[in-house]
């Protein structure tokens, strides 16, 4: 039974599908107006890798992020490039300025995200393509009392909501000392939300029954949540700081038009820090995909640095975290190669194991799913996966190493010990891939290493020392084993 903590009830639970088998989800996706950064990359990957737990425990998953492409940031973006640009600044020319950066800029979101090896989301729903939508569900607040016009302006009215500050644990006093004290004179009163916002000069707008103007930021994810899974669906997932005053406020709007409960559990990940402190370009530590790519070019890296942080912890990124991953990512590769070279040396030969031997090691291995299993129905305890990854990884190198196996017994083995590794990993959004070497280099290293192999058996230390550390220097460490040196590049 999987259980995960849920927000609104602030304990675990175990985890029960409206649907019988399915599970519905969404999760707030991008505001779409600047390159993704890393902490765009935790949380889609932490939602990545529950979505893939779910589909490997047998539900079929309704993934769903939205896309806001309407905004301030988007609006103010396109006005800073059509200035670039010059020429006078029209109604026309913004909304298509603006449409044209919201685009861009969810276009490159899909690349970093692909690049990652993120799934897409089954569904993708976008602000601009659901105004309608939102102008009928504000016409139900207004009409059931929970929503009042002021000005060409729509409010909600968070005092009509008796349950308001459920999900954040909060009252009205504390939530007033967590906000900004408003010189909006339209609302009645400070925590009251927009729904629907009059347009400003020139800005993107549509026609409602109040007047021109667009959505308010937290209609919208009620709206589509609910127009594709439901006035309840199972999970709505996001980051620890949209708990309050967005989430509250989806809840809020929600529950008061349909009368019924909203999202069954509530998922929050951590926030990401770096070097200890919060990311920001006037600090000089704002990282974005691309910057880590550039550097690293292996998603799997950050994927490691994400998984040994749990989800709802916050996680500080650095460079020892990064070398930290490295270093765990190489220990996992050593042995797979370990395994891939032995098996194609010896595949033609024939592979004949005992029935008996076969049953012991399917043993290990549901031994290990089920440490995998436990540790993920725990709330997707994924720092504790990686413990039970590296247990698997020293249970295959003992076998390579147990004198008393024969050789195909010790194939079968690791070969079944480097599946349960892949199927692990896949679960968790690992690829596992080999960085390209060229093949100058590694017929460079190859000679070294050959080298250094036959100065050691002719016991010429001083000349293996030597080629050693001319292997160190190009970055590559040398692993003896009893099938013989496996070099790999830091």
């Amino acid at each position: 039974m999987i259980t995960l903590y849920n927000t609104l009830s602030r304990k675990k639970e175990e985890f029960t599908a409206l649907s019988k088998e399915k599970v519905k989800m969404y999760v707030c996706g991008p505001t779409v107006y600047d390159v993704p950064h890393i902490g765009h990359a935790r949380s889609a990957f932490i939602f990545d890798v529950i979505r893939r737990y779910f589909e490997y425990s047998g539900f079929k998953v309704c993934f769903v992020r939205n896309v806001t492409d309407v905004d301030d940031k988007i609006i103010n973006k396109a006005k800073t490039e059509l200035e670039q640009i010059g020429g006078k600044i029209s109604s026309t020319r913004l909304k298509e300025r603006a449409k044209k950066v919201a685009e861009r800029y969810l276009d490159i979101y899909h690349q970093q995200m692909d690049v990652l090896g993120i799934k897409p989301p089954d569904l993708e729903p976008k602000a601009t393509e659901n105004i309608v939508k939102m102008i009928d569900f504000i016409n139900v607040l207004i009409s059931k009392g929970f929503a009042y016009v002021s000005g060409s302006c729509v409010y909600f009215n968070i005092e009509k909501f008796k349950n308001y500050g459920k999900l954040s644990n909060q009252n009205i006093e504390q939530m007033m000392c967590g906000v900004r004290i408003s010189d909006d004179k339209n609302k009645k009163h400070d925590l009251d939300f927009v729904l629907w916002k009059e347009a400003k000069p020139f800005e993107p707008s549509w026609n409602s029954p109040w007047g021109e103007g667009r959505p308010g930021w937290h209609i919208e994810c009620s709206v589509m949540s609910m127009d594709l899974l439901g006035h309840q669906f199972d999970i709505h997932g996001g980051g620890l700081d949209l708990i309050f005053p967005h989430h509250e406020n989806e809840i809020a709007q929600a529950e008061a038009a349909t009368d019924k409960p909203f999202a069954k559990y509530w998922i929050h990940n951590g926030l990401l820090f770096v070097d200890g402190e919060k990311m920001s370009k006037s600090l000089g530590n704002f990282i974005t995909i691309s910057d880590f790519l550039d550097r690293y070019d292996d998603p799997d890296l950050l994927k490691l640095a994400f998984l040994y942080s749990h989800y709802r912890s916050a996680m500080n990124y650095s460079d020892d975290k990064l070398e930290e991953a490295r270093r765990s990512k190489e220990r996992i590769m050593i042995f797979m190669d370990k395994v891939e070279r032995l098996y194609k040396e010896n595949v033609d030969k024939g592979i004949q194991v005992d029935p008996e031997v076969i049953n012991s090691i399917q043993e290990v291995t549901d031994t290990l799913s089920e440490k995998f299993k436990l540790a993920m129905d725990d709330d997707f305890n994924t720092p504790v996966v990686l413990s039970i990854i590296f247990e698997a990884v020293k249970i295959g190198n003992d076998c390579l190493l147990d004198k008393k196996r024969d050789l195909p017994e010790k194939i079968y083995f690791v070969n079944a010990v480097k599946n349960f590794i892949l199927r692990t990993a896949h679960v968790l959004g690992l690829s596992l891939r080999k960085i390209d070497i060229e093949v100058s280099f590694k017929a460079e290293i190859d000679s070294l290493v050959f080298l250094r192999e036959k100065a050691r058996n002719e016991k010429n230390f001083t000349e293996s020392d030597r080629l050693r550390d001319a292997l160190i220097e190009k970055g590559v460490i040398v692993e003896d084993t009893p099938e013989g040196p496996i070099w790999r590049k830091k």
